[in-house]
């Protein structure tokens, strides 16, 4: 097995302690989260430093906050409440700059005296490779600080690190100074430039010694990272260099254009790693893999696919194009295309085939789902869905069952080989297996107050525009003819049929006494000029105006409004 960069350290390195910055406001980043919160790859830029610094396996870790301090604290105590060590907080109450964030952190080390790794929490692209190396170059020179560059055609927003004739540290430029250009330089300059990536080791008791002598020398206290350098240059002591072999491993993130820039980079890094590993990535460009995504040897990604969150996706499985899957694992020989998968489990050979979308749901082996919207629903092995269903929450289709065009389910069962084929409505439903309902037929499962359970048998067959009116309960074996309106239980192999036309009964003033204060109500009494008032569900007495008179009937030669004058002639 491969170790980590950090079980590679000489067992007789020096005690490691870890410090990442994470106070500043990034007002150039815009409205949103805190800068170091911005995903990249699916997680933080904050965790992608922890994680990177965590390879080295430091003693202590302390994250400076201040803007946004409960937010990056709840992150942490998230992200990293199972860390051994859990990274530590210490308040910058102030933004005094980068040096006086480092003596936040300097502070809460008392008695520390290995070497202090200092990060910032807007790098996500830093490796535990890198962070490695220059801790152990900075050990093995014996430097009072080692910093780490790389070299970078766009130096915007770094400073420069300026060399001596002998390649030994001389200075860093600050970000702020115009001068950055060399002689040759052409107007849009191009050559690459050594700059500082804001990464820093530190002898502990070399850099407490500055903060001391600043402190008590009433300067300003090593507020900027340039007054510590000049008390280490003064006092000579060894400033050494570490050069990033990959410069991208020291962009950070300040405005939106460097976040796309370390985006993409980092896009490019997934793909690249999975496609040695043997998965298929037809346009690495287009192809977005998060970082806690697993993808096995002979998966597909097809064009404009996202792979995201804690997703899997199985040998064999096709995933794309223009295909979003969230947290949710596809089974070996799977198919995912041009539909969006969220928090749901998708079988082996099961097909979620165009426009569809699946949420919170579980789709079985060789199951099918054609352009439809499942919601925390289950599906069997084999079952079939669509094209346009609507399979509502609390539903399951057992192995076979199918939910075919334009019907809507919701809190219902289907057994084995069960089928509602076309335009119909199921609610709260058990239907038994090897059960057939007609086309245009619905399940009246709500009074206006309570919703009732309909129970269907096996092997029963329901007619075309059926209506069932809960709670009802059909028996095994049961037919009923086309236009049955079942409102009574029906025994075991029955026929059931509405002879005729149902007789129209009215019931005045039932919905005054059995629904009193609904909207229904109030309506009621207003149409039929009552006053007065009316006691609401919720107890409240409202006064009921009365209607105006009714207009006089046409004279008999006078034309009225009647269906034939709307219609076309």
């Amino acid at each position: 097995m491969t170790s980590g960069p950090g079980e590679d350290r000489d067992q007789h390195a020096r005690e490691l302690a870890a410090v990442v910055l994470a106070a500043g406001n990034g007002e150039r980043m815009g409205p949103g989260p805190q800068k170091v919160l911005r995903e990249v790859g699916g997680r933080a830029m904050l965790g992608h430093v922890l994680d990177a610094v965590a390879e080295l396996a430091p003693r202590r870790t302390v994250v400076v906050t201040g803007h946004h301090r409960a937010d990056v604290e709840e992150y942490l105590a998230a992200r990293f409440a199972d860390a051994a060590p859990a990274p530590e907080t210490a308040v910058q109450e102030h933004q005094g700059g980068y040096g006086h964030a480092l003596l936040t952190a300097v502070n809460r080390l008392p008695g520390f005296t290995g070497t202090i790794l200092v990060s910032c929490g807007d790098a996500p692209l830093l490796t535990g490779d890198t962070l490695a190396r220059l801790v152990a170059e900075h050990e093995k020179a014996g430097n009072a600080m080692t910093l780490l560059s790389g070299r970078l055609p766009d130096t915007t927003g770094y400073s420069l690190v300026l060399r001596s004739e002998v390649g030994e540290y001389e200075a860093l430029l600050p970000p702020d100074r115009a001068d950055r250009r060399e002689p040759g330089d052409g107007p849009a300059g191009g050559r690459l430039r050594e700059v500082g990536a804001g990464v820093y080791a530190f002898d502990a008791a070399a850099l407490r010694a500055a903060f001391d002598d600043l402190l008590t020398s009433g300067r300003t206290a090593g507020e900027y990272l340039a007054t510590v350098l000049d008390h280490f240059t003064a006092h000579d002591l060894r400033i050494g260099i570490t050069v990033a072999e990959d410069p991208d491993d020291i962009l950070g993130a300040n405005d939106q254009v460097q976040l796309a820039r370390v985006r993409a980079v980092l896009r490019d890094r997934i793909n690249r790693w999975w496609l040695a590993a043997g998965v298929d990535i037809a346009d690495p460009a287009t192809a977005w893999i998060d970082v806690g995504a697993r993808l096995a040897a002979g998966a597909v990604v097809l064009p404009n696919t996202r792979v995201l969150g804690a997703s899997s996706v199985g040998c064999g499985a096709v995933i794309g194009p223009d295909t979003e899957v969230r947290d949710s694992a596809v089974g070996e020989g799977a198919l995912v295309e041009r539909s969006t998968v969220t928090a749901s489990d998708i079988g082996a050979d099961a097909r979620v085939r165009a426009y569809s979308t699946v949420s919170r749901s579980g789709i079985g082996a060789g199951a099918e789902v054609t352009g439809s919207v499942l919601d925390q629903a289950v599906l069997g092995a084999s079952a079939q869905v669509g094209p346009y269903a609507y399979v509502r929450p609390d539903t399951r289709l057992d192995e076979a069952a199918k939910v075919g065009t334009f019907v809507e389910i919701k809190n219902s069962t289907l057994g084995a080989g069960a089928k509602v084929p076309h335009l119909s409505y199921i609610g709260d439903a058990d239907i038994g297996e090897g059960s057939n309902i007609g086309g245009l037929s619905g399940f009246a499962n709500y009074d206006g107050r309570k919703k009732f359970r309909s129970v269907v048998g096996r092997n029963v067959r329901i007619g075309g525009q059926n209506g069932l009116i809960a709670p009802v309960t059909i028996g095994d074996g049961v037919y009923s003819g086309a236009r049955a309106l079942i409102a009574e239980d029906v025994p075991p192999g029955a026929l059931v049929i509405s002879e005729g036309s149902l007789k129209q009964r009215n019931i005045p003033g039932w919905v005054q006494k059995n629904r009193p204060g609904s909207a229904s109500a109030i309506a009621a009494a207003m149409a039929q000029g009552e006053t007065g008032e009316l006691e609401t569900a919720d107890g409240v007495r409202q006064r009921v105006p009365r209607t105006t008179e009714p207009p006089e009937p046409p004279a008999a030669n006078e034309p009225s409004t009647t269906d034939d004058e709307r219609s076309t002639p």
